[in-house]
């Protein structure tokens, strides 16, 4: 039986691997990735990745995960990578001179980075606060907000932060308490994905696994409703929605309506048959799906950042706009962002909806958030990434 070792030694142990990790000689070609607190092979990271391994031979790109699916289906891919707390994967997160996270270290081992350049490589535009400019204390007791703080200080540091354009160095630059000049603008990886053709080869989960899916998007009007979590509003997004009258409306419009609810807050159809509505399956990619929507549906949510390069209609739903802006805040004046009709009740959402179809009067608008706030269409994210850590790479 293996001992269940007690907190005070489990950290002790952790604080000596931090300070080893200090001293450990690293190598600028190995790079390891991380996505999800490890959970999920998923976002910029898993773009990033799969580029390097796709047109950057001469690095060794590692994936690392504490879930054994994710490690199990990449290795059969024939890509590397290992569980998180494994021996082999610790010596290579010890060794590598570069992590690339998207939501923080725990995306890898925390404990193994502390001699590495870490790249956050995010997983949104700053509409809404984040980071430091995110007042945790509403939501979190006096101890746990001091060990966040401590821990952002001195073990889970970022060196660098990429960004979507020059309009978001300065949020950005707040939010982690970073000099501007280490907020890099690349944009997103996972926006090449919509621009240009994707990896040759992609193990994730996504709309091409799934042949009802992939038909359902290919043959048909599709509409996604991707909101984002309401925590700071006890918001139910499912109380906001009528769905026998989105069924009636999605009949009528012959169109078919997919959820995809955030990850922190499930969603469920209440267990009617439903022939005109249905849930994103868990897990799916949602990137190469946004090409084929023909109309986003959101609230604060910053994929309809990402939607703007896809150039389709937009219906915003924030139906606790006041509420939400007054707990949570904005870096962004919303209604000067948000390139489409704006609902706050489930009729207007309805109406937004048939607007949206029937005659598409922002694509100016787009036009100029897109312009804005993420890099022009025809550049390669995942490269510019690269080309800025790639020792292979001459600079000036």
């Amino acid at each position: 039986m293996v001992p269940v070792l007690s907190p005070i030694v489990r950290y002790a142990l952790r604080a000596v691997l931090f300070v080893v990790s200090l001293v450990v000689p690293r190598t600028d070609t190995v790079w390891v990735f991380g996505a999800d607190g490890g959970q999920r092979f998923v976002d910029n990271s898993k773009y990033l990745y799969l580029y390097a391994n796709a047109h950057r031979g001469h690095l060794r790109a590692v994936w690392l995960s504490r879930n054994d699916d994710t490690v199990r289906r990449l290795q059969e891919m024939g890509y590397e990578a290992y569980r998180t707390d494994s021996l082999w994967g610790m010596w290579l997160n010890l060794r590598s001179q570069y992590a690339f996270v998207t939501h923080g270290m725990p995306d890898v081992n925390r404990w193994c980075s502390g001699g590495a350049t870490t790249v956050v490589l995010w997983h949104g535009v700053a509409l809404k606060r984040i980071g430091w400019d995110y007042d945790y204390s509403e939501f979190r007791g006096v101890l746990a907000k001091g060990k966040t703080i401590i821990k952002q200080n001195l073990i889970d540091r970022f060196d660098y932060v990429t960004v979507t354009s020059d309009a978001m160095i300065e949020p950005f630059s707040s939010a982690f308490r970073m000099d501007p000049n280490r907020i890099l603008v690349t944009g997103y990886p996972r926006n090449d994905v919509l621009t240009e053709s994707p990896a040759e080869s992609d193990p994730g989960p996504n709309v091409e696994d799934d042949d009802d899916l992939r038909r359902r998007c290919v043959d048909e009007t599709v509409l996604l409703y991707a909101p984002t979590k309401h925590w700071e509003t006890d918001g139910n997004v499912v109380d906001q929605l009528e769905l026998a009258e989105l069924e009636r409306q999605m009949t009528e419009i012959d169109a078919h309506l997919l959820f995809k609810p955030h990850p922190a807050e499930p969603f469920d159809l209440d267990g009617a048959e439903r022939h005109r509505l249905s849930l994103v399956p868990e897990g799916t990619d949602i990137y190469p799906l946004l090409k084929h929507v023909d109309v986003l549906i959101t609230d604060y949510s910053s994929i309809y950042f990402d939607y703007l390069l896809v150039d389709n209609p937009i219906v915003f739903y924030p139906f606790d706009l006041d509420e939400y802006r007054s707990h949570r805040g904005f870096y962004l004046d919303y209604e000067s962002v948000t390139p489409g009709p704006i609902a706050t009740t489930f009729d207007g959402l309805l109406q937004g909806i048939e607007e949206a179809l029937d005659h598409d009067e922002f694509a100016e608008e787009r036009r100029a958030v897109r312009e804005t706030y993420l890099r022009p269409p025809n550049t390669g994210r995942c490269e510019a990434v690269c080309d800025l850590f790639d020792p292979a790479v001459e600079r000036g």
